[in-house]
């Protein structure tokens, strides 16, 4: 009965609640964008990294599909939809995102986003503790 109280899996807690608040973090900052869609991108996004290398297409294009993409990882983690896919594509989003504040010379806004990366490994790499999900990984016994 090790790691466990009135039968409850406390590993399994443990990675749910690292889902769920990687998953509220992308739900609230993708809808918080979805709100003022374009005020984000043409009021943020480009201007901020007009100075860069990247064309204007590209920035827009980005700008436009990241709250999308946010608000649907941040369901999919919440809920344990598709839960290995919606972890491995969150990886790479906080990639891409580190990836901008490097290019804007922000390194000290790097570092917690590398926290989440390292987060998400960590929930990705003991999945099979995670019993909380709604597809087909993981078990619903505690």
């Amino acid at each position: 009965m090790k790691g466990t109280c009135l039968r409850f899996d406390f590993r399994a807690g443990g990675i749910a609640l690292a889902r769920w608040v990687l998953g509220l973090m992308f739900l609230c900052s993708g809808i918080g964008k979805l709100n003022a869609l374009g005020g984000f991108v043409n009021g943020y996004l480009v201007p901020a990294f007009e100075k860069t290398f990247l064309p204007g297409w590209m920035i827009s294009s980005y700008g436009y599909a990241l709250p999308f993409v946010e608000t649907l990882l941040g369901a999919a983690l919440i809920l344990g939809l598709c839960r290995n896919a919606a972890l491995l594509l969150s990886g790479l989003t906080f990639i891409s995102l580190a990836f901008g504040k490097m290019l804007l010379q922000d390194h000290s806004g790097v570092f917690p986003i590398m926290f989440y990366v390292a987060m998400t490994g960590a929930v990705l790499f003991h999945g099979e503790h995670d019993r909380w999900v709604i597809s087909g990984k993981g078990s619903s016994r505690p």
